[in-house]
Parts: C-alpha cells; sequence; structure tokens
C-alpha cells in the first residue's frame, strides 16, 4: 500500500481563529522566522499556505481538498500543478512562474501567492519533502496540527500514489 500524506482538517467548533496555525506553517517552511511571530505579521499573512478565515462566526480552513475535477491543474501553463496517481495535487515550485491562473481557478482559496517569492504555493501537509521542487525537509505531519492550541485541527489522509 502506498504512503499516507495528511493535510489539515478543521472542526469549526473548536477554532477559535487564534492564528497559531498559520504561524506555525511558515515557521516550519522558513527556518528564518521567528517562532515567536504574531499571526497578523507581514511575514505570516504574506507566505502562509493555509489560512483561517471567519464567515458569519463561523472558522474555515482555506486549504486543498484536492477536488477530482481539480480546475486549478488544467489551467496552468507551466505544468507547475500536478494531480499524483491517488489524487494528491501537488505544486511544483521551481516550474511555477507566479501567474495566477491557478489562484483564480481554486474555489476553495487554497492556492496563494507569495510575492516574495514571485511564485503560488499551496499547503502540502508539511509532507516530507524529499520530492522535485522541495528543499526545506519538514518532518512530522501538518505543523498546524500541532500547533493548534484547541485541538481543532486533525489530519485526514490521502493516499500517495
Amino acid at each position: 500500500m502506498p504512503p499516507k500524506a495528511t493535510f489539515p482538517k478543521l472542526d469549526p467548533a473548536l477554532c477559535t481563529a487564534c492564528g497559531a496555525c498559520e504561524v506555525a506553517c511558515v515557521t516550519a517552511r522558513y527556518p528564518e522566522v521567528p517562532k515567536d511571530v504574531l499571526p497578523d505579521d507581514p511575514v505570516v499573512l504574506e507566505r502562509r499556505r493555509l489560512a483561517v478565515r471567519v464567515v458569519a462566526g463561523l472558522p474555515s480552513l482555506d486549504v486543498c481538498t484536492h477536488c477530482p475535477d481539480s480546475p486549478c491543474v488544467p489551467v496552468c501553463p507551466h505544468n507547475a500543478l500536478v494531480r499524483f496517481p491517488g489524487g494528491r495535487i501537488e505544486l511544483i515550485e521551481p516550474r511555477c512562474t507566479g501567474c495566477g491562473a491557478c489562484i483564480a481557478a481554486c474555489p476553495f482559496r487554497a492556492i496563494r501567492r507569495v510575492t516574495a517569492l514571485g511564485i503560488a504555493v499551496k499547503c502540502d501537509g508539511c509532507a516530507p519533502m524529499d520530492r522535485p521542487g522541495h528543499a526545506v525537509p519538514i518532518a512530522g505531519g501538518p505543523a498546524c496540527v500541532a500547533a493548534c492550541p484547541t485541538q481543532a485541527l486533525t489530519v485526514s489522509g490521502l493516499f500517495l500514489g
């Protein structure tokens, strides 16, 4: 059986929208960012790969759902978004030019532009980053899940193929 990738899943009843998950997302990926950075710091807002949004008092997580019809994949003119067997959608960062086509196509607001890097990014579940397009190793599953003080975030699995 292929390995399982884990991705964050939110229980809105437990979420306080504190931003700890967004901070963990950034500090896990960018070791130069201090661990005590605040959720509203520009570096967090700019570089986070997931976001908690509150609509009508109900928190929701803007994160890739790996949708079966994946409108983001076919619109990428540089093949930076790839659907792998098993359904996982990955953004291969070195292929991305930051054109924004995938950002416009994503119905879940799960793909963001990182202006400082000049590319689009999306949550990859903090998967071990030994795959093409990734340079920073992250181990232990999604950093956001471990950082959530209310345990509103859990992991959902997707088999890698």
